[in-house]
């Protein structure tokens, strides 16, 4: 019966977290939520102001939460932002499912893992039961480049060990998650009016065409996925377009497959350009850098046996996304990211089925028992 109250508490929490608007950059109101949550539940924290690195209205919080004598604390870290369209969120429960009304995201990615791990630390606290004592860190802007992670003060934080959750599947444990490179593509062709073919233009935004459909898109393998974005080409109709950019986002996993890739882009954009009359600049960001959590080699240990205790198999498994546990794990705090059931994530279509809420209060439980 217990068991039963406390999912339902969970999900109620959920729903409110849910319903509190929090779009990337724009997190301020969920900001407050969270420190009035843990104000009430007696939880100490502090908030970390943001410099002009993280365009937000919001900041990251740490908070801390005391265990036993002696032990080493650990830390969950956490995103606060959510995919938009997601600060108007309605919530709606039905067929035992949560879900958003209308066409908003839910926001399950990010603030599902909040509600289970503060119902958790909640019930534990009041019976005692914390063992090591536990950081939390609540990051801002995550979904739009992990701002918030990257430009937290981790010299607040005792941590050695941390816990992400932040993939979409109980169970499974990422041991790997992929580089992800920027390369901005600007094409600069001549300005000339329509119809006067004695000085005939140089059109820099057919060109950019002709580019991007030479590159593949999509999830084009195992370990390869492509994106094109962000094609700009301001005119006046009466003009050939001078000047056109596009942006590409490449995830990859291996050096090999990295460098191939960026090579025959630019390669293609390169001679198209000059087969088109354009100057072509490229310009190429690697801001996350490919990590292996496989290297954890005991916290997995412990994380599988806990996983045993709580009915689960733990899997081991790859993502293609781009988490905050990248930043933790390059900086020393050795990190296992790890996941939940969401359905759809970052879309309209989002839920997330009360049942396995259960099995995921159950998880975190003994992961604050026993890790």
């Amino acid at each position: 019966m217990e068991g039963g109250r406390n999912v339902d508490s969970t999900v109620s929490r959920f729903i409110r977290y849910a319903e509190c608007a929090s779009e990337s950059h724009n997190e301020k109101a969920f900001c407050e939520y969270m420190e009035q949550e843990l104000a009430g539940m007696g939880i100490p924290f502090e908030r970390q102001e943001l410099g002009n690195e993280v365009v937000t209205d919001g900041w990251n919080i740490l908070a801390r939460i005391p265990g036993r004598s002696g032990k080493k604390p650990f830390l969950f870290v956490f995103h606060l932002d959510t995919a938009a369209p997601s600060n108007q969120v309605e919530v709606c429960v039905e067929g035992g499912c949560i879900r958003s009304k209308g066409s908003s995201v839910l926001g399950a990615d990010g603030k599902l893992a909040i509600a289970v791990v503060m119902q958790a630390v909640e019930r534990l606290m009041q019976e005692g039961e914390i063992n090591r004592p536990i950081e939390l860190l609540f990051t801002v802007c995550q979904e739009l480049g992990l701002h918030g992670a990257k430009y937290a003060d981790y010299s607040r934080i005792e941590s050695e060990e941390a816990i992400v959750i932040d993939h979409y599947v109980t169970g499974e444990v990422l041991t790997r998650t992929p580089a992800r490179l920027y390369m901005n593509v600007e094409l600069i062709g001549r300005a000339a009016h329509v119809i006067r073919n004695e000085e005939p233009g140089v059109n820099a935004l057919l060109t950019a065409v002709e580019i991007i459909h030479q590159i593949p898109v999509g999830r084009l393998n195992d370990n390869l996925s492509i994106n094109v974005f962000d094609l700009v080409s301001l005119s006046p109709s009466n003009a050939v377009p001078k000047y056109a950019r596009f942006d590409v986002e490449i995830r990859c996993f291996g050096n090999d497959i990295k460098q191939e890739i960026r090579d025959r882009i630019r390669r293609k954009a390169e001679e198209t350009a000059e087969r088109m009359g354009c100057k072509c600049n490229i310009r190429e960001e690697e801001d996350v850098p490919e990590t292996d959590f496989s290297e954890n080699t005991d916290m997995l240990e412990r994380l599988a046996s806990i996983y045993s205790r709580s009915g689960l198999s733990m899997i081991p498994a790859r993502s293609f996304g781009v988490l905050d546990a990248t930043c933790t794990n390059q900086l020393g705090i050795r990190t296992v990211p790890i996941g939940f059931n969401i359905y759809h994530s970052h879309s309209a279509r989002e839920y997330v089925v009360i049942e396995d809420v259960k099995k995921m209060l159950e998880l975190v439980e003994n992961i604050i028992r026993y890790f």
